[in-house]
């Protein structure tokens, strides 16, 4: 009977050290980077063992490096993080392909071994930029353009002006167009936009795009608000509300507001890779009832209650007003937004678009092409509109712009279609 237990002692013994000394699970390798990637600073590779790493030998070949093998040993955890500086393999400013081959080794009582190797690209240079051409005069509230040319296909590229990216369109090899704005909140002195290049090792440049700016005062009033406005308001667009008269105009002036530019923002950035206007935009026959960038102060008891700024232009003709598109151009949205009602949405090519609002009528649909001066819709005073019209705008990259440099001729030929690219400029 002792023999019988001590024999089960020894094989509980030898299971045990089984699972604890002889280890059958070989290192992990984490590279943290994928294969072929392009990188443009040190590498940090995750070795890791359930047991306990012994050794671990790497070598790094490339440029300068001549894949030397270095071993590591006397480890105190079962995880260890390899830096690797491909900084040292450096001779000139190019970029250089490299291989790094890692060999790992646990602890266990028959050692298991890992080995791994990963090919990368090292760049640690920004891509070059150079402007070609564009606008070198905007005001506040309008728009210019600037053609440049990147030394490298990059991976990202436009123009940043504070949190606002206007997207760039490849025109040709390495060449790029890029409409922009100044926008109409923004003084002078803090419009400061820079065309950047990301290359695909992350490396970035910016530069100036050459332009100069100056203020622009836009007219302001103040507007006061009547009881029978606030009901009315309420009953034609959130009549079934428990808030108030007040509140709600505050929430649909405000909030929903908010969130109908958002959207028409959104709807912006589909824009086709091509010019699809012609010439100066037409404006829509009427008189001129509202201007672009107009300050508004809402008060209600003598007490400032709302502020907004209107984004367009609105023109007022006789009821039912055949509405025309404004230049050639794609239906990127034909339906209601909110305070704007009905609305249509053309896309006229490189990120720039133009809004029609408050329909009656829309007699186009998403995906449609339209030629400048075919009659889309009918004007209206749906959404938040008291009396019939139309809510026009132009927008770059989802940017209300000024509509008067747009519907100018001479300005459209002299600060936009003049610097755009010709047949010796495109692929």
């Amino acid at each position: 009977m002792k023999k019988f237990i001590l024999i089960i002692i020894l094989i509980a013994s030898g299971v045990l050290a089984y699972y604890f000394y002889i280890d059958t699970n070989s290192p992990v390798i984490n590279w943290n980077v994928e294969h072929g990637a392009y990188i443009n600073k040190g590498l940090t590779i995750n070795i890791a063992d359930d047991q306990g790493l012994s050794e671990i030998c790497y070598s790094l070949s490339g440029a300068g490096c001549s894949a030397e093998e270095r071993c590591l040993r006397d480890f105190t955890s079962a995880s260890f993080d390899l830096a690797v500086d491909p900084e040292n393999c450096v001779t000139n400013n190019e970029p250089f392909k490299m291989k790094i081959n890692v060999a790992a080794t646990d602890t266990s009582l028959l050692p298991n071994q890992t080995v791994g190797s990963i090919e990368l690209t090292y760049d640690n240079q920004p891509p070059s930029l150079v402007t070609l051409r564009g606008t070198r005069y905007l005001k506040q509230g309008g728009s210019g353009v600037v053609l440049y040319e990147v030394g490298e296909d990059p991976n990202d590229t436009g123009i940043v002006l504070g949190d606002l990216l206007f997207r760039s369109f490849r025109f040709s090899q390495n060449k790029y167009l890029s409409l922009y704005a100044h926008p109409y909140n923004v003084a002078a002195d803090e419009f400061k936009p820079r065309i950047f290049a990301v290359d695909n090792a992350g490396n970035l440049r910016k530069i100036r795009p050459g332009s100069t700016t100056a203020s622009h005062s836009y007219k302001s009033e103040v507007i006061k608000l009547t009881d029978d406005f606030l009901e009315t308001v309420k009953n034609k667009i959130m009549a079934n509300s428990q808030k108030t008269p007040l509140n709600v105009f505050k929430e649909i002036n405000d909030t929903v507001r908010q969130q109908n530019n958002q959207t028409i923002v959104e709807l912006c950035q589909t824009s086709e890779n091509r010019k699809l206007w012609d010439g100066v935009f037409l404006r829509n026959q009427g008189a001129t009832r509202a201007n672009f960038a107009e300050n508004r102060t809402y008060v209600y008891n003598s007490s400032i209650v709302s502020q907004q700024v209107h984004t367009g232009i609105d023109i007022a003709g006789v009821s039912k007003t055949p509405i025309v598109a404004a230049n050639h151009g794609k239906v990127v949205f034909a339906g209601a937004i909110g305070i704007y009602g009905n609305v249509v949405v053309l896309d006229h090519g490189y990120g720039l678009h133009s809004l029609y609002g408050h329909l009656s009528q829309i007699n186009v649909q998403v995906g449609d092409r339209v030629e400048k001066g075919e009659v889309m819709a009918t004007s209206g005073e749906s959404g938040l509109a008291f009396g019939d019209h139309l809510h026009f705008e132009i927008r770059v990259n989802g940017v209300p712009v000024n509509p008067i440099e747009w519907i100018d001729r001479s300005w459209v030929k002299n600060k936009i279609e003049v610097f755009l690219p010709n047949n010796a400029d495109t692929e």
